[in-house]
């Protein structure tokens, strides 16, 4: 039984040494043993230190390299299966060599895992969280927009960062938004936000704007994307 374990327990560090984080489902699938075994096994690697319990599965911890606040922001969200499947998706059309733009939203970090697999990869992003973990668990070459930050977002969407924008090409843009509609486009609730995505749309090939149905069927004050200027809604 002893070594079973022991044996369990290094097949999950081994797998969280690869992905960095992990549903429940998937170490299930992973391991061949049911949910109350993995989550037994999750407490004590939590308690001897190695991982991060989050809700709905479990992320390693690298105490030299990452900080503990990061690791409390994403493991809010590595359980939403929604996200993770959009961001499965998303990734399809992301090819070695590329240059592209990922937004801050919170789906966009369920891409990172995903990126480590692409070679010669050029990344922007106007999130500190999201440049911080890409440079940590990627190869990529990482780039954040300057200027302000707004306050608990970890986003910048200053006129600093807007006009640092108007100097780049992007192969991609993958972006979020606050409402969708397939006929008035994207919309958000900040101007800073709208501006933002609409001098994206002049210096990318093309935008994936990556849409949580609670999302769906909203419009709000401010217009960001109209449909004809989104390629790919998914």
């Amino acid at each position: 039984m002893g070594k079973a374990k022991d044996e369990r327990k290094q097949k999950i560090m081994m797998y969280l040494n690869e992905t960095k984080f992990a549903s429940l489902g998937e170490l299930v699938e992973f391991l061949h043993y049911s949910d109350a075994t993995v989550k037994r096994d999750l407490i004590e690697l939590e308690n001897e230190e190695q991982i991060r319990r989050t809700r709905g599965g479990a992320m390693l911890i690298d105490s030299e390299k990452v900080d503990a606040a990061y690791l409390t922001k994403v493991g809010n969200y590595v359980n939403d299966e929604e996200k993770r499947r959009i961001a499965e998706r998303a990734v399809t059309y992301i090819e070695d060599d590329m240059t592209i733009f990922v937004d801050s939203s919170s789906t966009a970090l369920h891409l990172i895992p995903y990126l480590k697999k692409i070679h010669g990869l050029r990344v922007v992003t106007n999130s500190v969280l999201t440049a911080a973990l890409l440079s940590e668990h990627t190869a990529a070459e990482v780039t954040i927009v300057g200027g302000t930050v707004t306050n608990k977002k970890f986003t910048v969407n200053s006129v600093t960062a807007v006009n640092q924008l108007r100097t780049y090409h992007f192969d991609l843009a993958l972006l979020s938004c606050r409402g969708y509609d397939e006929e008035k486009g994207a919309t958000e609730n900040t101007e800073g936000e709208a501006v933002f995505k609409q001098v994206l749309k002049d210096c990318t090939e093309k935008i994936i704007l990556m849409v949580l149905e609670s999302k769906r069927n909203k419009v709000y004050f401010y217009k960001s994307l109209l449909p004809e200027d989104i390629d790919i809604v998914i």
